[in-house]
């Protein structure tokens, strides 16, 4: 794990930085817009997002604060030209950290790869100009990031060390699963992230991907024909990935999918009895730029 910490005994003046437990009420949550959460998901305290940027040739629109999802979904299909996505600069990163700052002793950034975004390393450049913020590369994507923010408040809530929550960061980093099934190979054509000769097969013979992360990047985990199919693979995936007795704790997501996340949701709680839901999250239009409409996916993590 890329994790910058860039936490420090320093504290701005009159505030004090000798913690016996982080809780949430000394404790924030700094995410990216990648997170694709549920609705509400920022309306509570101590947890906000910086967002990434999509631009549709001359405009450009803030992801998740600009435009819901669903608009985004609508001018994505209508347009000709794929929108273009930028990071958050550093300094868009420092003014959350400092506002975050006036009310909490501690900071957790929690962010999108570093191999898919250069995201986290803007996050790092503004940690290093304020204490008591420390940055992680989660080597994941989308609401997997919102699923790691909920189980660390879980944790915030009753109260855990400093090197507690580290812990189980680096144990999220390295443990949890996120799995994709596109509706189309189309988009992640057109964005470069696969060959036009891969494209044609998946539209000829509707072939779809299913795509999982693997040391911070998306790779291939199968290729399906048929929803059918598709939700005997991912059964696959959930056992290959976890085990009966596991505590599991999952969320769903879905670009513009009704159907999907729910069987998805049963399949799960089907195979894992000790299985918890925790949202289901809504692709924004950075993930949903590089995915496309159709998409579903879900993310667990065993504890």
């Amino acid at each position: 794990m890329n994790n910058g910490d860039h936490s420090s005994s320093h504290a701005p003046q009159g505030r004090s930085t000798m913690i016996d437990l982080l809780t949430l009420e000394n404790t924030a949550i700094v995410l990216d817009s990648t997170c694709d959460p549920s609705e509400g998901f920022f309306d509570r305290p101590g947890i906000s997002m910086v967002p990434l940027k999509v631009h549709f040739g001359d405009e450009t629109f803030r992801d998740a604060v600009d435009m819901t999802y669903q608009e985004f979904f609508a001018r994505l299909e209508a347009s000709e030209v794929l929108p273009t996505t930028s990071q958050p600069t550093a300094g868009e990163f420092l003014a959350a950290y400092e506002d975050a700052r006036r009310t909490y002793d501690h900071v957790f950034s929690l962010h999108i790869s570093g191999v898919m975004s250069g995201t986290v390393r803007s996050a790092e450049q503004a940690a290093a100009q304020i204490d008591g913020v420390e940055v992680h590369d989660m080597r994941t994507v989308s609401t997997a990031l919102s699923l790691v923010a909920e189980r660390l408040r879980a944790r915030l809530e009753r109260g855990c060390t400093l090197d507690e929550a580290r812990a189980y960061i680096r144990h999220f980093t390295d443990h949890s699963s996120l799995l994709v099934h596109a509706a189309t190979l189309e988009y992640l054509r057109r964005g470069g992230r696969i060959g036009r000769a891969a494209s044609l097969v998946g539209g000829v013979f509707d072939i779809k991907p299913l795509i999982c992360t693997a040391d911070g990047t998306l790779q291939g985990y199968a290729k399906v024909r048929g929803l059918k199919k598709a939700m005997a693979s991912m059964e696959r995936f959930v056992e290959e990935n976890s085990r009966p007795d596991d505590e599991l704790y999952f969320v769903t997501i879905d670009a513009i999918n009704d159907e999907e996340p729910q069987l998805i949701r049963e399949m799960i709680e089907r195979l894992r009895p000790k299985a918890r839901f925790v949202l289901r999250g809504h692709c924004g239009a950075v993930v949903g730029t590089h995915i496309g409409p159709g998409t579903a996916a879900f993310a667990m993590i065993a504890e």
